[in-house]
C-alpha cells in the first residue's frame, strides 16, 4: 500500500512540475528578435536604402571584440550615393538613430552633386576617359590613359583651366587604359575607396597629391609625379634594377659579395623631372644562411643605390652607400 502511494505521490508531483512549467512559459515575455543595421534602417525609412556591407571593421580586433561595426550603405534612388554607418552589435539602440542617417546621407548626396559638377567642368575642357569622387574636402580624379608627359600636363593644365573647385585637397590618378569604366562609370562612389577597393594596387600606375590653387605651377607640380611600384605594368621593374645593380656590384665592389635577389629592397619616391624612384639593393659579404634570412637581423655591409627613370625606363646612377 506505501509502494502504491508513494508512487501516486511521485507522479503527481511530476504532473505539477510540468504543469507548472507550462504555465509559465505561457506568460513568459518572447525573446526580442535580435535588431540588425538592415532592419533597423528598412523600419526607419522603408525601401529607401540597401546595405552593402555590415562589417567594414572586421580587421580590426578590438572594434569586433566590443561588437563595434561599420555599414557601407546605398540610396536605392540613387546608387551613386553611398555613406558609412557606425553601429553596434548587441546594442538595444543598434548605435544611431533617424538623425544620424539623414545627415550622412545628406552628406553623401553633397559630395555627389560636387562630384557630378566637377565631372562635367573637366570634361567640358577636354579631359576623356576619366572618373571623379569627392568625398568633402577632396577631390579624386582618375584618368584611364598612358600616362606619358603629354597626358600627365594636359591633365594638370585642364584642372588649371576650370573654375577652381571646391576642394582643396587633390588627388589624381592615372591608371590601367583597360580599367576605364570596369568597376564604376563616371563617378566613383565612396564605397569604392571605404571598402579598400579604392587602393588598386595593380592598376594605379602614376599618382600626384597636392593642396589646389589658383596659381598652380604646371612645371613644379609634374616633378611630383610618384611611380607605384606595385602596378602589375611594374612587375619586372625590380628584377631589371637588380641585375643593373648586379652588373654594376661586379665591376664595383670588393669581393667577395652577395646580393640577394629576392629579398627586401628599399624605395623611396623623389622630386624630378620625370617620375622617378630611388632604390636600394643591400649586399652583404656572403649568402644569407635560411635563419638569417628569416630573422632580418643580419646587418648588410651596404647598399647599391640608383634611380629608376619612368619615362626613360632605366635604372641609373649607381652608386655604394653606407646606409640607404
Amino acid at each position: 500500500m506505501k509502494t502504491i502511494l508513494s508512487f501516486f505521490r511521485g507522479l503527481f508531483l511530476v504532473l505539477a512540475s510540468v504543469l507548472a512549467f507550462t504555465v509559465f512559459a505561457c506568460f513568459r515575455k518572447k525573446t526580442p528578435a535580435k535588431k540588425t543595421v538592415e532592419t533597423e534602417l528598412e523600419s526607419m525609412f522603408p525601401g529607401q536604402f540597401k546595405v552593402l556591407d555590415t562589417n567594414l571593421k572586421m580587421l580590426d580586433i578590438m572594434a569586433q571584440f566590443k561588437g563595434e561595426k561599420r555599414a557601407l550603405v546605398e540610396d536605392k534612388a540613387d546608387p551613386e550615393v553611398q555613406f558609412m554607418l557606425d553601429w553596434q552589435k548587441g546594442s538595444a539602440d543598434i548605435g544611431f538613430d533617424s538623425a544620424t542617417v539623414i545627415a550622412a546621407h545628406a552628406e553623401a548626396k553633397k559630395d555627389v552633386v560636387q562630384a557630378r559638377a566637377l565631372f562635367k567642368v573637366l570634361k567640358d575642357n577636354g579631359l576623356e576617359n576619366f572618373s571623379v569622387g569627392v568625398i568633402h574636402p577632396a577631390a579624386y580624379i582618375q584618368v584611364f590613359a598612358e600616362p606619358t608627359p603629354a597626358l600627365r600636363t594636359r591633365t594638370l593644365e585642364i584642372l588649371k583651366s576650370v573654375p577652381r573647385p571646391p576642394q582643396t585637397s587633390i588627388f589624381i590618378e592615372l591608371l590601367e587604359p583597360a580599367e576605364y569604366h570596369k568597376e564604376y562609370q563616371d563617378i566613383i562612389p565612396q564605397g569604392h575607396w571605404q571598402t579598400g577597393a579604392g587602393i588598386q594596387g595593380e592598376q594605379r600606375i602614376l599618382t600626384l597629391n597636392f593642396e589646389y590653387n589658383a596659381s598652380m605651377d604646371i612645371s613644379e607640380l609634374n616633378r611630383h609625379w610618384e611611380i607605384n611600384t606595385s602596378a602589375a605594368r611594374h612587375n619586372q621593374l625590380h628584377d631589371q634594377a637588380f641585375q643593373s645593380a648586379q652588373a654594376w656590384a661586379e665591376k664595383n665592389l670588393t669581393k667577395p659579395f652577395f646580393i640577394p635577389g629576392d629579398g627586401y629592397t628599399s624605395v623611396e619616391s623623389m622630386v624630378s623631372e620625370e617620375p622617378s624612384v630611388r632604390m636600394g639593393f643591400p649586399y652583404y659579404e656572403k649568402e644569407l644562411t635560411e635563419e638569417e634570412k628569416l630573422s632580418g637581423d643580419k646587418a648588410p655591409k651596404g647598399f647599391v643605390v640608383g634611380t629608376y627613370y619612368f619615362d626613360q625606363k632605366v635604372f641609373g646612377k649607381l652608386r655604394k652607400q653606407a646606409e640607404f
